[in-house]
Order: C-alpha cells, then sequence, then structure tokens
C-alpha cells in the first residue's frame, strides 16, 4: 500500500529527486540520540518554498507522513522517521539571503548553519545570541526545538530573536509567521505543525567587552545560590554556568587538558560557577568584576579566577564545550537535558546523583543556572544491553522529579520520541489541539512531541 502511495507521490514531485532503498544513506536512519532509529521509506532533499509547498500537498493528498531534517544534530529523536514516510531534507536551502542594516536583520534560508549565521552577523559588527552547544546544527532545526543555551540568561531564546518566519503548512499552504500569532505555535513545535522554509533573525550590538570569573564553591548549593544572589544584585551575566566538579574531573581526564578547578587549598572543589560580564569597554567590565569581588565573602567562594584575555575565555569556552564530546567516549552513556527553577536545581542534581549511585550510573551534570537549563549526563562502564535496561529507569525517575519539582523536561533539545512517553495529560490535550488545527491529518512528524 505504501509503494504506492510513493508511486503516487513521485508521479506527483516529478521535478524533485526521490531516495528509496539502498540510495538512502544510514545518515537519515538516526539523529544524536543514542537507541533511537527508524528507516525512511523515502527522502526527498528540496531547495525552495515552492518545492516544499508542492512536495506537502502532494504527501497530504496520499495520506503520506513527513519528518522534517535539518542537519541531524537533534539529541531527541524529533528528526527520526520512526513511523516510516517520507524524509524531507532542508539541507539544500542554505543560502544567506539578505542583510538589512536598518532594522539590523539577517534573512535566511532552514539549512543555514547556525555557526554561519554567528559569522555573517560578526561580518557586519553585530551579534546573533542564541548558541545551543551544537554550532552545526541548522537554523531552522534551532528554531524548531526554541534552542537556547548559556546567553538565554541575558539575551532569550531563538525565539525571541525570529522578526518573522515563512511557513508552510502540512496542505501546502505558505503563511507568514508575522501575520498571525497562531502560526507561532510553529516554533518550538519540532516540526509537527509546519516546516520552516524562511526566517528572519534579529541581531543585536555586540559587547565592547567582556571577561569571564571562575567561582568555585564548596558545594552545588553554593554555587546556585551565589548564581541567583548575582544575578539578584544587578549584574547581569551574559552566562551563568554551573559546573559540577564530577563533571568537570571527568572531561578534564578525557581530554587531558584540565582547566576548571578541583581542588582549592587541598579541599575537593564542589562546583563552580562560570560568569560572562559584558561592559561597553574595558573600564565598565573592571568595575562590575572589582564590585562583584566585594561580595566574595556574602557568596562563600573559595576563590575568584579570572579570565580576560583572549585566549583564556577561549580556553574556559572550549573545555566547557568538551563536556558533551568527552562523556561520548564513554562505553554507554546518555544525556537527560530538563529546564528546572533555579531554587530546585541543586535539589534535583542531588536526587540525580543519588539515583544514579543506586543504580551503579556515573552522573555527571552541568547547566546554565539561572535561565534554568540542566543537562545531565549519564556515563557507565556496562555493556550496552544492559545499560539500556536501566537507563529508561533511570530517565523515568529523573523526569518525574523534575515535573515534581516545577520543572519542564523539553530542555533544550526539545521532546521528539525519546521524551514522549513522560508529557503530561494537559500538555498532551493542548498540543493536540493545535495539531488538529494546523495537521487535521496527522501527516507532519507523526508520533513525536505529545502524541
Amino acid at each position: 500500500m505504501l509503494n504506492n502511495k510513493l508511486n503516487e507521490l513521485e508521479a506527483a514531485v516529478c521535478d524533485l529527486k526521490l531516495l528509496t532503498g539502498e540510495a538512502i544513506g544510514a545518515d537519515y536512519r538516526h539523529d544524536e540520540c543514542p537507541g533511537i532509529t527508524g528507516t525512511p521509506d523515502a527522502v526527498i532533499e528540496v531547495g525552495s518554498t515552492e518545492q516544499v509547498s508542492k512536495l506537502l500537498a502532494a504527501c497530504s493528498g496520499v495520506g503520506v507522513p513527513v519528518v522534517v531534517r535539518g542537519a541531524g544534530t537533534g539529541k531527541a529523536g524529533g528528526s527520526v522517521a520512526v513511523n516510516g514516510g517520507v524524509v524531507l531534507s532542508m539541507k539544500g536551502m542554505d543560502k544567506i539571503l539578505e542583510f538589512d542594516e536598518a532594522t539590523m536583520t539577517l534573512r535566511v534560508q532552514p539549512g543555514v548553519l547556525l555557526q554561519d549565521a554567528k559569522s555573517e552577523a560578526a561580518a557586519h559588527g553585530l551579534n546573533y545570541p542564541p548558541d545551543p552547544g551544537e554550532k552545526t546544527a541548522t537554523i531552522g532545526g534551532n528554531a524548531a526545538t526554541n534552542a537556547s543555551g548559556p546567553s538565554a540568561l541575558k539575551y532569550g531564546t531563538t525565539r525571541d530573536y525570529i522578526a518573522d518566519a515563512e511557513i508552510v503548512l502540512a496542505d501546502g499552504t505558505v503563511v507568514r509567521l508575522s501575520d498571525n500569532a497562531e502560526y507561532a505555535a510553529v516554533l518550538g513545535s519540532e516540526g509537527t505543525l509546519g516546516v520552516i522554509t524562511e526566517v528572519t533573525l534579529r541581531l543585536v550590538p555586540k559587547a565592547g567587552s567582556d571577561a569571564i570569573l571562575l567561582l568555585p564553591f564548596a558545594d552545588a548549593g553554593s554555587c546556585i545560590a551565589a548564581a541567583r544572589k548575582i544575578t539578584e544584585a544587578g549584574y547581569e551575566p551574559s552566562a551563568a554556568e554551573y559546573l559540577d566538579t564530577d563533571m568537570v574531573e571527568y572531561s578534564g581526564n578525557v581530554t587531558g587538558n584540565p582547566v576548571f578547578p578541583v581542588e582549592m587549598d587541598g579541599e575537593r572543589v564542589g562546583a563552580t560557577l562560570m560568569l560572562t560580564l559584558e561592559g561597553e569597554d574595558e573600564d565598565a567590565v573592571m568595575e562590575k568584576m572589582e564590585t562583584l569581588a566585594e561580595m566574595a565573602e556574602d557568596l562563600e567562594c573559595l576563590d575568584i579566577l579570572v579570565g580576560d584575555t583572549p585566549t583564556m575565555k577561549r580556553d574556559f569556552w572550549a573545555a566547557h564545550d568538551a563536556f558533551h564530546t568527552s562523556t561520548e567516549t564513554a562505553r554507554s552513556s546518555r544525556e537527560l537535558n530538563v529546564n528546572i527553577p533555579t531554587e530546585h536545581m541543586a535539589q534535583l542534581v542531588e536526587y540525580a546523583k543519588e539515583q544514579g549511585t543506586a543504580m551503579c550510573l556515573t552522573v555527571l551534570p552541568y547547566g546554565h543556572v539561572i535561565s534554568g537549563g540542566l543537562h545531565i549526563h549519564i556515563v557507565s562502564d556496562m555493556a550496552k544491553d544492559q545499560f539500556e535496561q536501566i537507563i529508561g529507569k533511570y530517565s523515568a525517575t529523573v523526569y518525574k522529579k523534575c515535573l515534581e519539582l516545577g520543572g519542564d523536561i523539553a530542555g533544550e533539545y526539545g521532546v521528539g520520541c525519546a521524551k514522549l512517553g513522560y508529557i503530561g495529560e494537559a500538555q498532551r490535550k493542548a498540543f493536540k489541539a493545535l495539531k488538529a488545527d494546523l495537521d487535521p491529518k496527522g501527516i507532519l512528524n507523526p508520533g513525536k512531541v505529545a502524541e
């Protein structure tokens, strides 16, 4: 039956390249989420909004599911064709279309890589603030998951930097996000409500100067409490990162390049707060650092270490970014991403570690303290089949605790299908109402988010 539908589809979109069978590369069968795979019945690469519109109209007509895919860097199985159907590859829509100096905006196609959008903004003396960890992700993927990162504390998430967007609905209708607030729901919907084919990004002036401060603490609670005190005092750091020493030590051992403190005066550090302070010039940043240093006793930090040279700042962020890659070297590994209110972050960190110990897992957390994004990495020397038996129970336990504490399990990478079973009934009901309105036939990315 599906073969007949694909034959109809191929006839309807005869000007598009349709890959089937062995012509479909292995990369299209997974994303960066371990254990989630799916084989699409076909892959179609598109190059324009018109082609996307034509394809969706055809798929809607014959009832073929469509899974939108950018760079495949997601960590929740969102771009995996777990139910078969067509994978719509956006990698060919990778053009930077226009820079508007008057409005400080950049119009791009969805296949443009995040790192390229940032470079283009920098070339015009401006900044595109969203900074999720994977810089080779696409702008379309970032928009579809409302990706964030360390700078969300000061600057917000991807959604805050989209002036407007061109969206193709399930039936092929082309709309502009700016024309109707309803279509804003497509942002963050992981390709389940519409396909983003063009985005206008808001840019901001670059900070005149910045510096990074490292504040080590005896324990996680003191570290997180200090971050709250600093922001409440009006410092507005552009990033405030909780660096758990277990993660710092593990990553440093893997990379052979320890950067962050593990011990101070012979005592083990519990966690380190990494702050980025910005100002219009070096004097303004220096003034912020000096006044913050006066808070050291109240903050109960063990020391204040300053990184104000280009080399030091680069080394700090490189060590931070290595957290992800270092855990991938373990025999078995997994990453849980959640959002948690700052006042409960220390409690969730402690709980996650306790549960890990009980299940013979090594838990390595870090996160964006004030904006609430927490990354919980789990590594083990277990064989993968044994690990998979345990990690499901562990994930369910931690997600449940996160929800009890008022958190959100979507985190920075979305729900996809990896977290589908943990979505609450109220959220599921609200999503289904939107789905029925924007995709009544249910062809867009079925089995994801809250279905």
